[in-house]
């Protein structure tokens, strides 16, 4: 009876008990932009450095080809872009044999030392950089035409010159932005400028000089490559450009005569041999923003001398607890006495099992043990930063930092970290290794996500995403399986010389690679919004009305116009859907592309939008922002940051007008040739996303209980 009376009461309203109904739990809401930003190589640089340093524009961020990782950039330009890694010490033992060993290869590239240490990471150094022709020809004047304008964009890493945020110190500024026709013959040279590795008593000139790609000779019958080293003289007095031809034909005469290599007749020749410095033959570009040291006089750069590195104070990089592994205790702290086997400490850095270890993670952390030397790392030469007990590093570096994906994700609250959804890919075999760095991203963002992160060794791995017959298909509709945040990190580990020829793990990837990724990212940005109504896509026009290119808008950070190209999803004008607003996807174009030629992605895009029975890809506006230089007129200060004026003239050659940098901007508040010349191409773009929310049908940031 009592289990009864029980039983009746409990099933009575709580109020007749003289309590009050139970409150339900508040609905959790997320602040919500509508709005993904994404981009592709430059462009996914340009995605992490606006994308992370105003997120709460956006409510994802996808890097296709990674974000540029100050960290893993500066490692790399330090340990391999720009050393060979012979001491000091080894290459005045060579001096000491004769001025001409210093540019005799075989002798140089015995002490060289280019061993990477992260997997996939390439083996280079100084004078062998790794090429590629996948998505576009990037030889040595490639990389360093990209390299001014990262300068341009950042400021110089390697040195601190207060006439200028690009060139070395004692370079005029405008040598480095018009060099001379004389550059290569008659270098600027400049004494007493020390260097802790290199000339730590300022006994050597540093001086200007010329790199650039060489033309790959090989002989027709054979194939044999063109040796210019062999004739001895050519070590002592390398060959102008002009005598090469002759020295060829000479060399190959009896194996066929001499051919230059192609693209398309010989790609892996060009891939096995394209990237390396030619000692027995004189460059033909100018490297005005990084000096050389002189150490035989004779005022050029021989293959074995070494380049100038003031960047930072020099510092070890044992982590915040101050010492290495060999003598952590294991609690902690030091102990000279340590003999314990591994990280003892737990504090080595590790993308994927350790991202916030502080030792071996390529910059300085409080704690950690540095010379205060100042920038050239010699003492009592009262350089940048000595004696003034704090870590120091060029602004040019330090600018580098303050556009970091890693650095300024790590700023985010909690609720900001939890906020955005971040997709991730590159190549293992690209050219820059920017697949390594958007691994480097994705191991900080999954260890603030745990259960919502996953890392992703091909397409085919993605959970749901792949059909019947194995393959690969982002347009299943299944995309509630794949995590939150995601990485693909695609190319086999061992690729075929074909393979390598069709670009597979490369900068772009294979055919078949890069539509792979555009499938992911579309499907991704979609998942984004996975709550929000799909509007009817059967009415309007076709996809050529709805292409919209070169449009334009009034930049006020820029001081001119700036143009981007627009795509509107089907339905869009459809009379039927005149209230209808949309989500929109930012799309950054790579280095020397345009916002017109991204626009043809959307043809990728466009049928799965229109396919309103599957419901494949959400119908959303794509926008595609310029990330080119702007022109200028120096004479009358005039500027205009679109490739050409109202009337369709291009400004490329014409007289009186130059641009800004060589060609792509990076889409960051740039540094310019000279102090307070850069242009705010970042804000430029935050512009234009307010321009697009005035004159588009997009959807006003709203609070949603579920993306």
């Amino acid at each position: 009876m009592r289990f009864l009376r029980v039983a009746a009461l409990s099933a009575l309203p709580l109020a007749a008990c003289g309590k009050s109904e139970p409150v339900p739990e508040p609905r959790t809401t997320v602040p919500t932009t509508y709005r993904v930003i994404s981009g592709v190589s430059m462009g996914a640089i340009g995605t992490a450095a606006l994308g992370f340093a105003r997120p709460q524009l956006f409510d994802g961020i996808g890097m296709q080809g990674g974000p540029l990782d100050a960290a893993l950039i500066m490692r790399s330009m330090d340990r391999f872009y720009l050393t060979h890694g012979c001491t000091l010490q080894e290459l005045e033992a060579l001096l000491q044999q004769g001025a001409d060993q210093l540019n005799t290869p075989a002798l140089v590239d015995a002490c060289a030392r280019r061993t990477p240490h992260l997997k996939f990471e390439h083996s280079q150094d100084l004078n062998h950089w790794h090429t590629t022709t996948n998505g576009g020809t990037f030889d040595r004047d490639s990389y360093l035409e990209i390299f001014e304008d990262l300068l341009v964009a950042h400021g110089n890493p390697l040195s601190e010159n207060p006439a200028s945020p690009v060139s070395p110190p004692g370079v005029d500024p405008e040598r480095v932005r018009n060099p001379p026709p004389d550059f290569c013959s008659n270098p600027v040279r400049v004494k007493n400028l020390f260097n802790a590795e290199y000339n730590p008593e300022g006994r050597y000139d540093a001086i200007t000089f010329c790199d650039g790609e060489r033309k790959v000779w090989f002989c027709r019958s054979g194939q044999e490559i063109v040796d210019f080293c062999s004739a001895p003289a050519n070590i002592s007095q390398p060959l102008d450009a002009s005598q090469e031809a002759a020295f060829a034909e000479a060399y190959c005469a009896q194996k066929g005569g001499a051919q230059v290599a192609n693209k398309g007749s010989q790609p892996l020749m060009l891939l096995d041999n394209w990237g390396k410095v030619d000692a027995c033959r004189l460059g033909t570009v100018p490297v005005p923003m990084v000096l050389a040291v002189d150490m035989n006089g004779n005022g050029r750069r021989d293959y074995g001398e070494p380049v100038i590195n003031n960047g930072q104070e020099r510092f070890d990089d044992v982590g915040v607890d101050g010492c290495p592994n060999a003598q952590e205790d294991g609690k902690g702290g030091c102990s000279a006495a340590a003999n314990l086997a591994g990280d003892p400490n737990g504090d080595d850095y590790d993308a994927e099992k350790n991202p916030l270890g502080t030792e071996s993670n390529w910059t300085h952390d409080d704690g950690e043990p540095f010379r205060d030397l100042g920038l050239d790392g010699v003492a009592g030469t009262k350089d940048v930063g000595e004696g003034n007990g704090a870590f120091d590093m060029s602004s040019g570096r330090r600018h580098f930092f303050e556009w970091d994906a890693r650095t300024n994700f790590r700023k985010l609250d909690a609720a900001g970290k939890a906020r955005l959804s971040v997709f991730g890919d590159g190549g293992v075999r690209d050219i820059f290794n920017l697949g390594l760095m958007a691994a480097q991203v994705h191991g900080l963002v999954a260890h603030f996500a745990p259960g919502l992160a996953g890392s992703y060794r091909d397409f085919t791995q993605l959970p749901g995403l792949v059909d019947r017959n194995g393959y690969f298909n982002p347009w299943s509709g299944n995309w509630k399986l794949p995590p939150k945040h995601m990485l693909v990190f695609y190319g086999k580990e061992d690729p075929t010389d074909q393979d390598r020829i069709n670009g597979e793990g490369d900068h772009v990837g294979t055919a078949s690679q890069a539509i792979d990724r555009f499938g992911t990212l579309f499907g991704w940005a979609g998942q984004v919004w996975s709550s929000l109504p799909r509007p009817p896509t059967g009415g309007g026009s076709g996809l050529g009305d709805r292409l919209l290119a070169d449009l334009e808008y009034e930049s006020m950070a820029l001081g001119a116009k700036r143009n981007y190209a627009v795509y509107l999803p089907p339905g869009y004008d459809d009379p039927a859907n005149a209230e209808v607003r949309y989500p929109v996807l930012y799309q950054l174009h790579g280095y020397g592309m345009d916002p017109n030629g991204m626009l043809g992605t959307s043809v990728v895009a466009d049928p799965y939008m229109r396919d309103a029975q599957t419901g494949r890809l959400r119908p959303m506006i794509l926008v595609f922002p310029s990330g080119r230089c702007c022109h200028e007129q120096p004479s009358t200060g005039a500027r205009d940051c679109r490739d050409a004026d109202d009337q369709g003239v291009r400004y490329d050659g014409r007289a009186g007008w130059r641009r800004t940098c060589r060609t792509g901007s990076f889409y960051v508040n740039g540094q310019g040739y000279t102090p307070g010349s850069g242009l705010r191409y970042a804000d430029a773009f935050y512009e234009l996303v307010d321009e697009v929310d005035r004159k588009f049908r997009t959807l006003p940031p709203a609070e949603v209980e579920a993306r």
